[in-house]
């Protein structure tokens, strides 16, 4: 990779460690582990330890290419592509206009964490700690975003800022709202959001389900990350 690439490769995974050591975090020696979701463990510089001795249900998170069947002791479990899109700050787009059934709401009370956390559950096909995101909403750094049609919540994401980026996590749409415009309409908002902020780059780790939207929004792929698990999981 060349110096404008690993300065912005940069910038997207200090966006992430930063993210995520805000998410109910302990570290100790230098690895960082969540108490409950994500359930991640990881360095700042998200590297692979020679010797990774991962705690019950977590996964480790690297963007080494050393290959996870050369650790003895960890298996693949799966990987996203780490995207960026620089932001072009000289012509600031309208807030989107959502569809007539749509609106994009930021969570501002406490109590709206669980259905926020039940919705962003099924739209992923896990649980998710309502208190974790309790503890997101006091973070000046977070906005916590909800797509809402018809009175309940039909998508999710997460922005984080730091320094000049925009971090972009959780982007999910609920299974019954599918294809109906909900994970664009988010994304929409928050490059807006980015512009109005005056953000320089946007930052994101996307799944194959997510790729080809994100690439039609101008995201660029960098590299990927991977997540490790204890090869007897």
């Amino acid at each position: 990779m060349n110096n404008a690439i690993n300065e912005i490769l940069g910038k997207n995974l200090n966006n992430l460690n930063l993210f995520w050591q805000a998410l109910n975090t302990q570290e100790q020696y230098g690895l960082f582990t969540h108490t409950s979701w994500p359930n991640k463990q990881w360095r700042a510089d998200f590297s692979l330890p020679r010797h990774v001795a991962l705690p019950k249900g977590k996964v480790f998170s690297t963007v080494s290419e050393q290959h996870a069947l050369e650790v003895s002791t960890l298996s693949m479990k799966g990987q996203l592509v780490i995207m960026n899109l620089s932001i072009d700050k000289e012509i600031i787009t309208q807030r989107p206009n959502s569809q007539s059934s749509q609106q994009i709401i930021t969570l501002t009370y406490e109590e709206n964490a669980s259905d926020w956390a039940s919705a962003c559950g099924l739209a992923f096909g896990y649980d998710i700690d309502a208190k974790v995101i309790q503890g997101l909403l006091k973070d000046p750094n977070a906005s916590v975003l909800a797509c809402i049609i018809d009175d309940k919540i039909a998508g999710t994401a997460i922005s984080y800022r730091t320094g000049d980026t925009l971090g972009v996590h959780q982007v999910g749409t609920v299974p019954s709202y599918r294809k109906m415009g909900v994970a664009a309409a988010l994304m929409e908002y928050l490059i807006h959001q980015a512009q109005r902020d005056g953000i320089d780059y946007m930052s994101l780790q996307a799944s194959q389900a997510g790729i080809n939207l994100y690439e039609k929004l101008g995201f660029k792929a960098l590299t990927k990350i991977t997540s490790l698990i204890t090869a007897q999981q």
